[in-house]
């Protein structure tokens, strides 16, 4: 064989090492990195500002192990001089799933679900659950209290992503006893190019939402029979009650909640609907 073209196969073999070697390193670095809190929003903003901002990449902080955004250089030292004061609360997770008795966790949060009492920074799933919330807001903050020296050395929270609608998230969580839940987010009646179906016709936007909820479900090793409770949001609680029997079929047989509602997020939605499943 050519010297020249043995020359040639060990210079690719080298460029090919290299290659590797900082495709690995890059890959460890990320790893590595620190996970950014409250989807990079500014915990200080919720205090000088009293609503959430999205913080800026240009302004961060790493502090227990998270990586902390603020909106400019100023709020940054504000919280570096006491970030007790401005972190929100169990490391900025969901306040209501610290507090559950039965099965605590720690679960992802809607920066706009948020409330400040007794000079703290409390965040929640999201809205609906912060109305939940402010209803014993001192019952629960004790039990939260309670929970969270157990709770903060569980994995954290992991997003289960496409299928599943970015927002609200559907999460996987951690329970102490080592078994996970499900947390399937709130499902619209959108197809998968995002298209309203069924304006109008509650049974039709059942059927979407209960595949949307499937979708889930699979992504996650999970199957309807593991639903273990549902909320249903609905616009006309009369028509759903008439098509009730598409419920088993996409949810199971938990004993459903539904909540009456004026409006959804869009005005062509008749429901909305969550839940959770046990994961095997």
């Amino acid at each position: 064989m050519p010297r020249a073209y043995l020359l040639t196969l060990n210079r690719v073999a080298t460029l090919l090492g290299l290659l590797f070697t900082a495709l690995f390193a890059s890959t460890a670095q990320a790893a590595d990195e620190p996970k950014l809190s409250i989807s990079g929003y500014d915990p200080v903003a919720y205090f000088t500002d009293g609503r959430p901002v999205p913080g800026n990449p240009e302004f961060q902080y790493v502090w227990r192990k998270l990586r902390w955004q603020f909106a400019s250089g100023e709020h940054r030292d504000l919280f570096i001089k006491d970030p007790q004061r401005y972190a929100p609360q169990y490391d900025g997770y969901c306040v209501m799933g610290a507090a559950d008795p039965a099965a605590a966790h720690k679960d992802t949060v809607d920066p706009n679900a948020w409330a400040i009492v007794d000079g703290k920074l409390y965040l929640v799933h999201t809205r609906y659950w912060l109305e939940k919330w402010r209803e014993k807001a001192e019952e629960y903050i004790k039990q939260a209290d309670k929970e969270w020296q157990a709770l903060a050395d569980l994995p954290d929270p992991v997003i289960v992503g496409s299928p599943c609608a970015a927002s609200p998230p559907t999460t996987v969580v951690a329970l102490r006893d080592g078994k996970r839940l499900l947390m399937i987010g709130g499902q619209v009646p959108r197809d998968e190019a995002g298209k309203v179906v069924g304006k109008g016709d509650m049974r039709a936007q059942i059927e979407q939402v209960g595949k949307n909820a499937g979708a889930c479900l699979k992504a996650a090793g999970a199957t309807v029979d593991d639903i273990v409770s549902t909320i249903s949001f609905v616009t006309t609680p009369a028509e759903l009650s008439k098509n009730a029997d598409l419920l088993p079929r996409y949810f199971g047989r938990p004993t459903p909640e539904t909540v009456p509602t004026a409006r959804l997020s869009n005005p062509d939605f008749l429901l909305e609907i969550e839940g959770i499943a046990a994961i095997k």
